[in-house]
């Protein structure tokens, strides 16, 4: 990945900042999500948990739950786009991003994300924003589509798999000039694939230095894939309008 800093910003002159980056996606980082490795587990998904927690210095582990079915741990690096009405520091803009790392049901991975980040109160904010401002030509290598612009983030295998999330929350506490650390959650809604119809809801917590963009993550989900036998049914369905449009054809 090819990256040119254009501005640093202190970590402390506001609730968070990230160093601010112009940035083009290497190709190669992209396509080679296919390599073979082994699925996440609930354990492992844990200990990186556990390990951000100490990088921190204190515990998330109030939003950690059991009945989680879903895991996704990745190394990320975000960079800053500049929105309307930028003059200095970090926000309004955009935060893209790329990750690569393994997850549940996929394995290898390869993860896009972008964030609006405001100023309210003295803090900065973000929400989700469309993924595919930023990433069309890269998911489109990867088969991915015509998305949602709720879809602000998504985890793709390069098999034909993909998981899409919508950001609901974020919240970002400083730690130091080189640490911020977050927890966000995060809904499920859809994908391609195994993940086709896929819902759930769950957290995304990480680390991250505001004067890099690099950091590290893992994705927690309650997840219910889509029963097979629902596409069946809707299947029927078709295969019964279809019938019935031929009968009155006939008449």
């Amino acid at each position: 990945m090819k990256m040119q800093k254009i501005y640093k910003w202190s970590a402390f002159a506001a609730v968070i900042s990230f160093g601010l980056y112009s940035c083009s996606i290497d190709e190669e980082q992209v396509m080679t999500v296919q390599d073979e490795v082994s699925e996440l587990t609930i354990e492992r998904a844990f200990a990186k948990w556990d390990k951000l927690d100490e990088e921190a210095g204190f515990p998330l582990n109030s939003r950690r739950k059991t009945e989680y079915n879903y895991f996704e741990e990745t190394d990320n690096q975000l960079w800053f786009v500049p929105g309307d009405g930028y003059v200095g520091g970090p926000a309004p803009g955009f935060y893209p991003g790329v990750g690569t790392g393994k997850a549940t049901k996929m394995g290898k991975i390869s993860s896009f994300i972008n964030q609006f980040a405001t100023f309210q109160n003295n803090a900065l904010v973000t929400v989700g924003a469309p993924v595919s401002m930023f990433f069309t030509n890269e998911l489109t290598a990867l088969g991915i589509s015509n998305i949602s612009d709720n879809v602000s983030s998504l985890s793709a295998d390069g098999k034909g798999n993909a998981i899409f999330y919508q950001n609901i929350s974020n919240t970002v506490t400083p730690v130091s000039e080189t640490l911020s650390t977050f927890l966000a959650e995060v809904k499920v809604i859809g994908g391609t694939g195994k993940f086709k119809g896929a819902k759930g809801t769950g957290v995304v917590r990480g680390n991250f230095d505001p004067t890099s963009g690099t950091g590290s993550s893992v994705t927690l989900i309650d997840l219910k894939l889509k029963d097979k036998d629902d596409d069946d049914d809707e299947d029927d369905d078709d295969d019964d309008d279809k019938k019935g449009k031929g009968k009155k054809g006939k008449r």
